[in-house]
């Protein structure tokens, strides 16, 4: 009768165990990516077009998790106590690590390409068209818990004007 190797079984089980503990950290590395990082509900206080302001955004993966949406709202309160409610959502769909294209849509009627790029911990959307109104959303990761998001519109000199910024915090 042959004796089992009791060694070569603890060597093989440990060999496995490692291997499915490193294939499952590979697996959960997107879980780190730019865009994971930006799932969830944010809100926060800041100023669009001269106006203070509130911003909600709720980021979610829709559609089989193909594609990032982001339904915002935007609360703003004129000089005369008026409110004005804007709405959008767009549709990120990553393609690399630190790239994406989406669609962006509101309730002024307006829809938008978008083309976005991560450096660091800010993703810079730009959306529009030639001919059309430009402009981007730049949202950079201050800090644990908290998202700067700073929109501007390209101006017809081919600078940018800033109409609003905001400071959201997760929720």
């Amino acid at each position: 009768m042959k004796i089992p190797n009791y060694r070569a079984y603890a060597i093989s089980i440990t060999a496995l165990t490692m291997f499915l503990v490193f294939t499952q950290k590979l697996e959960a590395s997107p879980g780190d990516s730019f865009f994971n990082r930006l799932q969830g509900t944010w809100q926060g206080d800041g100023k669009t077009l001269g106006m203070s302001a509130h911003l909600q955004m709720k980021w979610e993966w829709v559609l089989g998790s193909k594609f990032l949406r982001l339904s915002l709202k935007n609360e703003m309160k004129s000089g005369t106590g008026q409110v004005q409610v804007f709405e959008g959502n767009a549709y990120y769909q990553p393609s690399s690590e630190d790239k994406c294209a989406g669609q962006w849509f509101d309730s002024r009627g307006a829809s938008f390409a978008i083309n976005g790029s991560i450096d660091g911990d800010a993703l810079t959307a730009q959306w529009g068209a030639t001919g059309q109104e430009q402009g981007k959303s730049v949202y950079r990761f201050l800090e644990a818990g908290k998202l700067e998001v700073v929109d501007s519109v390209r101006q017809k000199d081919g600078t940018w004007k800033e109409f609003g910024r905001f400071v959201v915090i997760r929720q």
